[in-house]
């Protein structure tokens, strides 16, 4: 089947449409399962099954977590609860007792982990479509499962870069094949054109139509890198980051 692990919807400060357009964007695409991984929001499983339902589409349940500007990254599928821990290392820890997935979204810039593999991730993203220079860095040394993802924040975004899964629904088994290596990435980067579309569409639908709500939006993302940058300009960092490990 083919799935694409890294969407975004509008419940996350950079996505421009809803769940549901996604989900019937995701459809169109000729994808088969998705995980919508908005950044800090668990998308809930009552709703991830409502829509699986309604297109005949798995969808599955996921995060991205990290802020969203200042943090590196990770991406959790099929967890039920979101992590709550400061250390990756113990983020992982709580993603695997949750029975979930863990992936390493753009290994290799400035907001994703190049030691994956030591550190513990399920899967890194080998290819992502709106991010090819770190897809072109990767070197799974210790061949981890790879899968490819959009990372796709409006619908025309879909079906360019997807994971090609050994495996049919329900999400657990689709997770599992995953976690076993079962799994190919396919695809292609996001054309220029399709990217310069996405960001007309944020204005329009994010910066024009709600501009109170843009305003709010970056000002929350400012409050957060000054905080960042001050727990990291503290004397006990090493305790209170929320990567130390």
């Amino acid at each position: 089947m083919k799935a694409d692990f890294h969407i975004h919807t509008n419940r996350s400060v950079d996505g421009v449409h809803s769940p549901r357009v996604m989900v019937k964007c995701a459809k169109n695409a000729g994808l088969d399962t998705i995980a919508i991984t908005d950044h800090g929001r668990l998308f809930p499983w009552i709703e991830a099954r409502r829509l699986t339902r309604e297109f005949g589409l798995l969808v599955i349940p996921g995060i991205e977590g990290g802020d969203i500007a200042v943090q590196k990254h990770w991406i959790a599928l099929g967890i039920s609860a979101v992590p709550q821990e400061f250390s990756i290392r113990h983020i992982l820890s709580h993603i695997r007792n949750d029975a979930g997935l863990s992936i390493a979204p753009h290994p290799h810039t400035r907001l994703g982990f190049s030691d994956y593999a030591t550190l513990g991730f399920d899967a890194v993203e080998a290819l992502n479509a709106t991010e090819p220079g770190a897809s072109q860095k990767v070197r799974n040394t210790t061949h981890i499962p790879e899968v490819a993802g959009s990372d796709a924040h409006a619908g025309p975004m879909l079906g360019t870069a997807w994971t090609e899964v050994m495996a049919q629904g329900p999400a657990e088994d689709v997770l599992e094949a995953v976690r076993h290596g079962k799994c190919i990435p396919e695809g292609t980067p996001l054309p220029l054109g399709e990217i310069l579309h996405f960001y007309y569409l944020y204005l329009r639908h994010r910066v024009f139509l709600h501009p109170l709500d843009a305003y709010c939006t970056a000002k929350e993302v400012i409050r957060d890198m000054r905080k960042a940058r001050a727990r990291d300009a503290a004397p006990d960092t090493m305790n209170t980051h929320p990567y130390s490990r």
